[in-house]
């Protein structure tokens, strides 16, 4: 399954060639991958570029996130009221200042965008599940959590899965997987490790489920 790889510096050029959903609020997912000398600089110029960004207009949700399970794997989530609103993100001064600057401190970026528009050709599912824990259940739900992922990660049609969890505000956090297909999906929430592990993180936080189709890149 190939997956589209581009520089850090080429994001902005990325999301002017997205197609156009003015009305459809869009998401946007960043895998970001650095080295460890690069991390604690990488966080710095993020986090600045989170508080700018949630003052932009027609900004829903920006967050950086860091994965669980690999401390030098990130994830920019956000979301955008309109197309026109990502438009006026990208061209602002914080945006030209800061992702030059992030880009140049990434190994990889995987970007992806969700415009809840059904994708031509093959696609691959996508959930994002956030999860919202308090300060007492927090290290019970990673420790479950991970376990979780290490065994979907086994699980047959299974493209990516792992959990992130937020630089802003550690009480908040993203299970973050992609299928091959719905059989895949199917087969994984049948499965041992899912039926036992997901009602006992049910418990100790709330647990949402949004899911989209995303193209396959060529």
């Amino acid at each position: 399954m190939k997956r589209l790889i581009i520089a850090a510096i080429a994001l902005a050029a990325l999301v002017s060639c997205a197609p156009k959903q003015n009305n459809a609020p869009l998401r946007l997912n960043c895998l970001v991958s650095v080295s460890m000398d690069n991390r604690d600089r990488y966080i710095e110029l993020c986090m600045q570029h989170v508080a700018a960004s949630l003052e932009d207009e027609g900004n829903i949700a920006f967050d950086l996130m860091e994965s669980a399970t690999d401390s030098t794997k990130f994830l920019i989530f956000e979301t955008w009221e309109s197309q026109d609103a990502l438009d006026k993100h990208s061209a602002s001064q914080h945006f030209a200042d800061i992702v030059p600057q992030t880009g140049a401190l990434a190994t990889t970026v995987l970007q992806q965008m969700q415009a809840g528009v059904e994708p031509e050709g093959d696609f691959v599912l996508r959930l994002n599940c956030p999860t919202t824990v308090t300060e007492e259940t927090r290290e019970a739900v990673i420790e479950l959590c991970k376990e979780l992922v290490a065994s979907s990660l086994q699980d047959e049609g299974n493209i990516a899965y792992d959990l992130f969890i937020s630089c802003s505000d550690p009480c908040k956090m993203l299970i973050f997987e992609t299928w091959k297909d719905q059989a895949s999906l199917d087969k994984h929430s049948a499965a041992e490790h899912f039926t036992r592990l997901v009602p006992q993180i049910q418990e100790l936080g709330t647990l949402e489920v949004e899911s989209f189709k995303l193209p396959v890149s060529e």
